[in-house]
């Protein structure tokens, strides 16, 4: 199963203050989300600016697409939100 970031749908940073992507599970594309506390606790966001969530997101995209596809194996209804606790559990 290919598994990537879809270009098309570029991230973007919601009212939320978390990094909104889409992936692309083979055909099946799925909508994320990861918080601003998971960007910042392991990906050295700063602070939760737009800009400082982005560079964040974009450095670490690799390690966040693993993260999604081990998440994504259940096809939600609902965009799927990337915490604290989904990072702690694949890096410990």
């Amino acid at each position: 199963m290919s598994v990537y970031v879809d270009e098309g749908f570029r991230p973007c940073v919601t009212e939320c203050a978390t990094v909104a992507f889409r992936v692309c599970f083979d055909d099946r594309p799925m909508i994320f989300e990861v918080s601003a506390e998971a960007l910042m606790t392991y990906y050295g966001a700063p602070s939760r600016r737009r800009r400082d969530l982005l560079l964040a997101f974009a450095g670490a995209q690799s390690e966040i697409l693993s993260v999604a596809a081990q998440k994504g194996a259940v096809a939600p209804v609902e965009p799927v939100r990337l915490d604290v606790d989904e990072f702690r559990m694949v890096r410990h």
